[in-house]
């Protein structure tokens, strides 16, 4: 697994939406979480908040800014490893001080605060129950309480504390179908700033000596999908939202990703030929609400990731199959 993913990824439960219908467009919780995701993407902002995985606590600093330049993003930790990942509009830049070592590579959808917005809710309300849940008080700042509680057991839930008046989410719970929390978010300081200067954004060590690396797209970049790979029975409420196929820069192999979503989780999965079994993995794997499911076929490394239970990613993977028909 992505030693970076559990940083990076950070505030994940925030996939909101930024349009609604006739249906939505008087109810003040939908409100509330459009100003969020307006307040998420577009503020200018610092702070610093915890993080809870695993029975690990993560203490962490963010700072973001605006433009007409677009978003950047600055994230520093203050416990564990020394470590930082800057965001500068489509480049993301992941620092490691104890390895010496600087990845570069394509910021997107999922990477830092989140970017992906619902488009259907009334599909979504059919996967979960949305409702209010009182208020509370997080660093100085009131909120309101908003819960996403799943219908069935393909997915999580998740609880959303937003200020009112400035829209910012300031702490967020994941939690499985019997409400027991797996992953959770707060911000134990926070302050809106009128502008971000270059300098909040700059590197907080010299990387002179640094090894530097580039993962991503290798050069032949974007490839058409091999429509053959599909997948024979999704969970209820997932459908297709894309499919690519690239090179990239760590196999000669191309591979193949699909996307899947239910209007809130998203799961990936990635598709590629490995030339030689003994590298072929397979197996389950957990990190706080991030399940992976890995297995062969036909010398095919098939690798399901997604923000959902384990039974989900595993009925996913066991369904991919190959047919030209």
């Amino acid at each position: 697994m992505n030693k970076q993913m559990p940083f990076v990824r950070l505030l994940l439960v925030v996939l909101l939406a930024s349009s609604s219908t006739a249906v939505f467009a008087e109810n003040k919780m939908w409100k509330l979480l459009n100003d969020m995701n307006h307040a998420l993407e577009t503020g200018n902002y610092q702070g610093t908040f915890v993080f809870i995985h695993d029975g690990i606590v993560e203490a962490m600093q963010i700072v973001h800014g605006y433009s007409d330049y677009g978003v950047r993003e600055k994230l520093v930790s203050l416990t564990g490893d020394a470590r930082e990942v800057i965001r500068d509009k489509d480049v993301l830049t992941c620092i490691w001080p104890k390895d010496r070592l600087v990845v570069i590579e394509t910021a997107r959808a999922g990477h830092g605060l989140p970017s992906a917005l619902l488009e259907n809710l009334e599909q979504l309300a059919l996967r979960y129950k949305l409702k209010e849940s009182g208020s509370s008080r997080i660093a100085g700042f009131s909120c309101k309480i908003v819960r996403f509680e799943p219908l069935d057991a393909y997915r999580y839930g998740h609880e959303l504390c937003i200020n009112t008046k400035f829209g910012m989410l300031l702490k967020s719970r994941t939690f499985d179908v019997e409400g027991e929390t797996i992953e959770s978010m707060m911000f134990t300081s926070f302050r809106l700033l009128e502008d971000v200067p270059d300098s909040m954004f700059e590197y907080s060590a010299s990387l002179k000596d640094y090894t530097w690396k580039t993962a991503g797209p290798g050069l032949n970049g974007e490839m058409q999908p091999d429509r053959a790979w599909k997948i024979r029975n999704l969970p209820p409420g997932f459908s297709l939202s894309s499919v690519t196929r690239r090179l990239m820069s760590a196999s000669k192999n191309p591979v193949q990703h699909i996307v899947l979503t239910d209007g809130l989780a998203s799961v990936s999965v990635f598709i590629s030929k490995v030339d030689d079994p003994k590298h072929i993995y397979q197996g389950a794997h957990n990190r706080g609400v991030i399940n992976a499911y890995a297995r062969d076929l036909n010398r095919h490394q098939i690798t399901v990731i997604g923000e959902v239970p384990k039974n989900t990613v595993k009925s996913i993977g066991e369904s991919v199959f190959y047919s030209s028909q």
